[in-house]
Parts: C-alpha cells; structure tokens; sequence
C-alpha cells in the first residue's frame, strides 16, 4: 500500500502514531469487495454489530441493529450512514484488505469497519484511540482533520454519540476510491459523504493502561492461594483503634508490590497472559463449536476422504519465539511448540500467514503432533471445514 508513496520504513519513522497521511490512489484500479446492498444485508443479522447515523443540521441521531428489509425501504434519500463492524469476519474479500497493512503486527489488527454514506451524510466531528486507515472505495468522500483530542475534551451531551463540542479544522481532503487515509489515535476528525459512497476503515488494538492492568490482576487473581493473607504479627497496642496506621499502609504496599514483581519475573506466566489477550476474537460469543469434536483418528480419516481445513475469518493467531521453542496462540488459547519438530513448526508458520486461508494439509498429515494440534484448533472452532462457508 505504501510502495508507490513512501517506504515502510519512513512511514513508521515520521506518521505511525504522529501525524495523519493522505496516500493519493495507493490502491490504484480499487474495486469494492461487497455491495451497499450486501452490507445491508449483513446489518439484518443477529450477530452483527450494526448501526444508522441520520445527520441533519449538525444534529445527529444512533439507531442500533439489527435491521430489517423493511428499515431500509423506509429511509429518506439522503442523511444517513450505516456503519458495520468486523466485516472481515464475514466478506473473505474484505479481510483480504488487512493485507496491504503487513508491517503493522498481526495481533495489534482489530477489524474492519465498513460503513455507506448518502451524499451529505456523516457520523461528525469525533475522534478515537486507536489507529485508523480509511480506504475509500465507490463514491467520494470529504474529510476535515482538526486538533488533537483526549479524555478532558469537551463532547456534546445532547447526541448518543461522542461527538466533539468543538472542532476546528486544520486540514481537509477529499478521497476518491483507492485513496487511503491515516490517521493516528486523538486527532479529531469527521468524513461527509460528497455522493452515495462506501469507505472501509481497518482499525487497530489499543488497549488502555486500565484495560491492561484489570486484565492482568485477574491473571495474578488466578494463581493467589487463600492461604496467602493480611497478616500482623507484631500488631502493637494504638491509641485510637479506628485508626488505619501507616505502618499498616506500608504492609499493603509491599504486599501488592511483592505480588506484582514475582508475576513479572516470571516471564511464562507474563508472555502466555498477554498472548492469550491479545489473541482473543472481538466477539467470542459468537464462536460455534463444531458437532461432534474430532479426535486424530477420525481428523486424519477425513482428510483422506478429502476434507479441506481453513481458518476461520474470525480466528485470531499469534505466536512468542523462545531459543528453543515457541507458543502458540490461537483465539485465547495457548499451545507449546517444540522448534525441533519442522513439520510442526512449518504449520506453526502457516497459521500465522495471513495470506494463507486454506490450509496445505498434505505437509502434516503424517505427523501426529500436527493432526493433534489441528485436531484442537477444529474442535475449539479456530479451523473450520471450507466447504462450510460456500
């Protein structure tokens, strides 16, 4: 995506997280991956997260999904988007998109967010914390960039949405399909649709300081035995028993403290936390076990048979490399992998291709640790039969 405009490497250097960039057709000849029609379509389903904005004057109304045929008959001509997100996880095509972002690490993708405007219609001026690239596909599109925002700038309160009390525009493009647009966490921002149009904007993880902390106290919670307590010992006599002592203060503190820096050395324990994490899918409600589970036996059988295995839109990969080994991280779970075995660390590899859909499973029928590992992937719904989507 980035080739024809500036290298990965200045990219990084000089916008990742900076400044916004405008790439002017860096996905020349761009032709949409779905239809306004099939994104209506999914914005029926009960699994997806979809939304209507109706903007009309600088006021702006949210309705959520999911929605009707009838709901779309019934909207006026112009003044509304509709906005879809983890789109990838059902369009192929539209997941195909994350590729063009390669050097962006495979755990830091969230989804991809589609949304169609009617000429004049936006969500308005607002901003967010993650990263941002805006592909625009049919139609056009303005968009204003303004001032960098945080959690002490002002919203409007009379709008369900987080919508930006003022917004000063600092810059201003109007993006045509193949242009791309980033735009780095905090900068505030709004689209207006110039004519019916279809944008896809791939967003990134960013997990907050509370998000991590909360997450990894939970991970230390785990391994806290009950006999492990407050303790005083030494309690001495005080003046006034309601009285909550400094020397108390100071106990829970190097408490807390001691707990927090054992976790820490603990590399293990650290790294398989913070993968799972990372690795877990958007929705996980939404993940469907297959019927019955598989074991090695009738897994090996079936690829005989000529049953093709491919990872499932939704499924989250990623692994940690070790000296002599590596782990495996696939939708929350974990897997310890011996570098030693090829064969396994070959798919180890190919699952974490995000080129690669379709599994080569003549490579590792022959190897039990790779049918085993297959095997567990299938049953927890990270692989699923191709022939299931068609």
């Amino acid at each position: 995506m980035l080739s024809d405009h500036l290298s990965t490497k200045q990219f990084l250097a000089e916008y990742w997280q900076k400044k916004p960039v405008l790439l002017k057709q860096a996905l020349a000849d761009f032709h949409d991956p779905l239809s306004p029609e099939e994104l209506a379509g999914l914005a029926c389903e009960d699994e997806a997260e979809a939304r209507l904005v109706f903007s009309e004057a600088e006021n702006w109304r949210l309705v959520s999904g999911p929605f009707s045929e009838q709901d779309f008959v019934n909207l006026p001509e112009t003044g509304w988007t509709l906005l879809v997100q983890a789109v990838d996880q059902w369009f192929p095509a539209v997941k195909a998109l994350q590729k063009h972002l390669g050097f962006i690490p495979d755990w830091r993708l969230d989804d991809v967010m589609v949304s169609y405007a009617t000429e004049a219609a936006g969500v308005g001026p607002h901003f967010d914390y993650y990263d941002v690239f805006i592909i625009q596909g049919q139609g056009s599109r303005k968009w204003q960039l303004g001032q960098s925002c945080n959690e002490n700038t002002s919203l409007r309160v009379d709008a369900a949405l987080k919508i930006l009390e003022e917004f000063t525009v600092h810059e201003e493009f109007v993006l045509e399909a193949g242009d791309v647009l980033y735009i780095p966490p905090g900068i505030a921002h709004q689209g207006i649709a110039l004519n019916p149009s279809l944008s896809y904007s791939i967003g990134f993880r960013a997990p907050s300081n509370a998000e991590l902390f909360i997450q990894f106290a939970a991970h230390l919670c785990a391994d806290l035995s009950e006999d492990h307590r407050y303790s005083d010992p030494e309690l001495q006599i005080q003046d006034n028993p309601a009285e909550i002592t400094q020397q108390s203060l100071a106990k829970v503190k190097t408490l807390i403290t001691s707990i927090m820096q054992n976790s820490l050395q603990q590399s293990d324990g650290m790294e398989e936390w913070f993968g799972q994490l990372m690795t877990r899918r958007k929705y996980p409600e939404h993940t469907f076990l297959p019927e019955p589970e598989l074991d090695a036996d009738a897994l090996s059988a079936a690829l005989a048979n000529g049953t093709e295995l491919e990872k499932h839109p939704a499924a989250r990969f990623a692994f940690i490399r070790h000296p002599d080994a590596l782990t495996l991280f696939v939708d929350g779970q974990s897997f310890p992998v011996a570098v030693s075995n090829s064969e396994l660390g070959a798919l180890v590899l190919e699952l974490n291709d995000r080129n690669i859909s379709k599994l080569n499973l003549g490579s590792y029928e022959a190897s039990a640790e790779c049918l085993n590992l297959l095997c567990a992937l299938y049953n927890q719904g990270s692989l699923i039969e191709v022939e299931t989507l068609n």
